[in-house]
């Protein structure tokens, strides 16, 4: 099967600004719900309902399964919306979103399995955690996978693990595992984005038939397991740049939030004792909040740029050079840089924030903690391929 999508003249001609609107309807809701999302260290139903509704938890998901079936631009605003209200949330839609994206690229029976069920939710890890072995009719999967982001939530889980094959060579491969199969450790402890729940998942000799396991350097290079989505826009874009790109959301939204907290509250603060002038209308604030307003616009502007080279190869049927997926890699970790910046640099926001309950301190520790995630802060001269090691300095 296969799609015809015009081209297009601006990046916003592909965003579904309706569904925007929806998700923006419940932000007071999930703002409210935010400091219980990390006492609980993990979403409160409540949210996940209200966005199961509008299809939140599906973005990835096909049509015909009853999923929303977004392209990256839309998947990006809906997920920095959230954002701007609870960065935990935002996380785990997005990486909802990858990973939908994800077994979308398996067999359509797999699919069929996959998302056909009540409340279907799929988790992953990109990362290699565990070994798969051969046996009849498939594997057996063992491993262990930290960061498994939303995976108290899930029914599926997406897991990268290594098949050794028998001349030695070690193939990393893509498993797809009911989340019931395998065991969570309660260990995710953290100094933010407690919500996310990313527990670690282990499984011992979990079978996985031969169709729920490929191998990822196919995947990587754009080959389809898919007849139904082979050729669909929505399904045609680089696997790892589609990651990155549906995950750097997640920090600008939480700048956003952040500064817009603080504006919110400016009228009613003074800038000190010494100096009862209220904080709106001081001159330093106004400067420091425009030079934070300019960091978010700069971030902003390049993962939208970048997220437009996504949408032209995808509608083009065109396959992305490496120095465009080494340019991805470096702008998705610039912007959240530079989203973790503007919410360390503005003006003191006194005691108050020091409050676990607060919405300045949480936004902060959010996004700083954001920006050290294994997705975020990937260095982008590792897909530039081989370096010369550094010459050791000469002694004196």
């Amino acid at each position: 099967m296969s799609t015809t999508v015009p081209e297009f003249r601006t990046l916003s001609d592909r965003v579904d600004h309706a569904l925007v609107r929806s998700v923006e309807e419940l932000l007071p809701m999930l703002r409210e719900n935010a400091a219980d999302a990390e006492r609980l260290r993990r979403l409160p139903e409540a949210g996940i309902e209200a966005l199961e509704t509008l299809g939140i938890t599906r973005l990835t998901v096909p049509r015909r399964f009853g999923g929303l079936q977004v392209n990256a631009a839309t998947e990006f605003e809906v997920v920095r919306t959230i954002a701007r209200a609870c960065g935990s949330t935002s996380w785990v839609m997005a990486l909802y979103a990858v990973c939908g994206y994800w077994a979308a690229l398996f067999p359509d029976p797999v699919q069929e399995l996959v998302f056909s069920g009540p409340g279907a939710r799929v988790a992953g890890v990109s990362a290699p955690g565990g070994t798969l072995v051969p046996t009849e009719g498939g594997y057996l999967l063992t491993g262990r996978w930290p960061w498994n982001t939303g995976v108290l939530h899930a029914t599926w889980n997406v897991l990268a693990a290594v098949l050794a094959h028998e001349d030695g060579a070690n193939e990393p491969y893509l498993a797809v595992v009911p989340t019931t199969q395998m065991e969570i450790i309660d260990d995710w402890h953290m100094s933010a984005m407690q919500g996310t729940g990313s527990s670690t998942s282990v499984a011992r000799d979990v079978f996985v038939p031969h169709d729920r396991a490929l191998p990822l350097p196919g995947l990587l290079r754009g080959d389809h397991a898919s007849a139904a989505n082979a050729g669909v826009v929505e399904y045609s874009y680089a696997v790892f740049p589609f990651l990155l790109s549906a995950s750097v959301g997640t920090p600008i939204g939480i700048a956003q939030g952040a500064l817009e907290s603080f504006v919110e509250r400016a009228p009613e603060r003074a800038t000190s004792f010494e100096n009862p002038a209220r904080q709106a209308t001081s001159p330093v604030t106004q400067f420091q909040l425009g030079e934070i307003s300019m960091s978010i616009e700069a971030a902003l502007a390049i993962s939208r740029d970048t997220i437009a080279a996504l949408e032209r190869h995808a509608v083009q049927g065109t396959p992305m050079s490496t120095e465009e997926r080494i340019r991805v890699r470096a702008a998705v970790a610039y912007a959240t840089r530079l989203s973790a910046d503007a919410t360390t640099r503005g003006p003191a926001p006194g005691p108050t924030a020091a409050s676990t309950t607060a919405t300045t301190a949480r936004v902060t520790a959010t996004t700083t903690t954001a920006a050290v995630t294994p997705v975020a802060a990937t260095p982008a001269v590792r897909s530039s391929g081989p370096r010369k090691r550094p010459r050791p300095a000469a002694r004196r």
